[in-house]
C-alpha cells in the first residue's frame, strides 16, 4: 500500500478526500431525508461543516506516511513564507472583486444586463448586514482556505509539477478540486443556489491556475491564503450570485469569464511549463530545503 501511494500521492489523495467527501454528503442526505433544511437537523449540519476538514487531514496523514516530520514542515512551511513583493499582496486582496466588477461592466457596456449595485443587501444597511453575516462566518471561511491552499494547492499541485507541466498540474488538480463540490448538489449545500455546474467547474480550474501562476511566481503560501480567503468573501458583498437575481446566473457568468480570460492570458505570457519567470514549485524542493535545515553544522576542529 505505501509503496503505491509513493508512486502515485495524488491520485491516492484525491480517490481518498472523493470518497470521504462523497461518503459524508451521502449520510447528510440520508439524514434529511432527501428533502428537509440541513439547518433543521443539528447532527447533520455539524457533519456537513466539518467534512470540510477532511483534505486536510488526508494530506497531512499521507504526508506523514510518506515522508514524516520533514514532509510535514514541508507542507506547512510556505504559509511562513510572507516577504514578497507588495504587488502580490495587491492582488491577493483585489483579484476578486477585480475579476467580477470587470466582467460586470462589461454585460453593461454591451448592454446585457444592468448595474447590478456595488454591495449587497437591500436597502440602505443591506451590506451592513452582508458584511456581518461574513464577518460571522470568518473564523469557518479562514479555515477552509487553510485546508484548500493546503491541501489542493501545495499537496497536489506541487507533487504533481514534479511530473508534468505547470499548466497540466493546475488543470488536473482543478478539475478534482471542482468535483470536490459535486457531491453537495445532493443537499444543495456547498454550492451558491443556481450557479451552473459546468461555470462553477470552470471557475474552479481556473482559479487554480491563477493560484499555481502566483505561487510559482512567489512561493508564498501567504499569499495564496489571503487569496482565497478573499474569495470565500468576495461574494458576501457584491450582489452577483443568482440568488439576488431570482435564480439568473449571467451576472456570476461574466466573473467566471473573466477568470478563464485571465487563465488564458497567464498560460500565453509565462507559458504552460512553468506558469512563471522561474522553475516551477515543486515538492522536492522544499523537502530538499527542511532537510539542509536539520542537517548539524560541523564545527572546526583546533588543536
Amino acid at each position: 500500500m505505501r509503496a503505491f501511494i509513493a508512486k502515485f500521492p495524488v491520485l491516492s489523495f484525491v480517490a481518498l478526500a472523493l470518497s470521504y467527501q462523497f461518503a459524508v454528503v451521502g449520510f447528510t442526505w440520508w439524514r434529511l431525508d432527501g428533502g428537509h433544511d440541513l439547518d433543521g437537523d443539528e447532527t447533520a449540519h455539524m457533519v456537513f461543516r466539518l467534512r470540510a476538514f477532511g483534505p486536510l487531514v488526508i494530506a497531512v496523514l499521507l504526508t506523514m506516511l510518506l515522508e514524516g516530520r520533514n514532509g510535514l514542515r514541508n507542507l506547512f512551511g510556505s504559509f511562513f513564507n510572507w516577504k514578497v513583493g507588495a504587488q502580490w499582496y495587491a492582488l491577493a486582496f483585489s483579484w476578486k472583486f477585480v475579476f467580477t466588477y470587470v466582467g460586470v461592466i462589461a454585460l453593461l457596456v454591451l448592454g446585457i444586463r444592468d448595474w447590478p449595485g456595488w454591495g449587497a443587501g437591500k436597502g440602505p444597511t443591506g451590506l451592513v448586514h452582508a458584511a456581518e453575516a461574513m464577518v460571522g462566518n470568518l473564523p469557518f471561511i479562514i479555515g477552509i482556505a487553510l485546508v484548500e491552499e493546503t491541501a489542493w494547492m501545495k499537496y497536489c499541485v506541487t507533487r504533481l509539477q514534479e511530473r508534468y507541466s505547470a499548466f497540466l498540474s493546475c488543470l488536473l488538480v482543478g478539475m478534482c478540486w471542482g468535483l470536490w463540490y459535486l457531491p453537495m448538489l445532493l443537499v444543495g449545500e456547498g454550492v451558491p443556489d443556481g450557479y451552473p455546474w459546468p461555470v462553477f467547474l470552470l471557475s474552479m480550474t481556473c482559479l487554480t491556475i491563477l493560484l499555481g501562476w502566483t505561487y510559482n511566481m512567489t512561493h508564498s503560501g501567504t499569499v495564496l491564503l489571503i487569496m482565497q480567503i478573499v474569495s470565500n468573501c468576495a461574494f458576501f458583498l457584491i450582489p452577483v450570485l443568482p440568488a439576488w437575481h431570482h435564480g439568473d446566473a449571467t451576472y456570476v457568468t461574466s466573473f467566471v469569464a473573466v477568470n478563464f480570460l485571465s487563465a488564458l492570458t497567464i498560460v500565453a505570457v509565462f507559458g504552460w511549463r512553468e506558469l512563471g519567470t522561474r522553475p516551477r514549485a515543486r515538492w522536492s524542493d522544499g523537502l530538499k530545503r527542511t532537510a539542509e535545515e536539520e542537517e548539524p553544522v560541523s564545527q572546526p576542529v583546533t588543536a
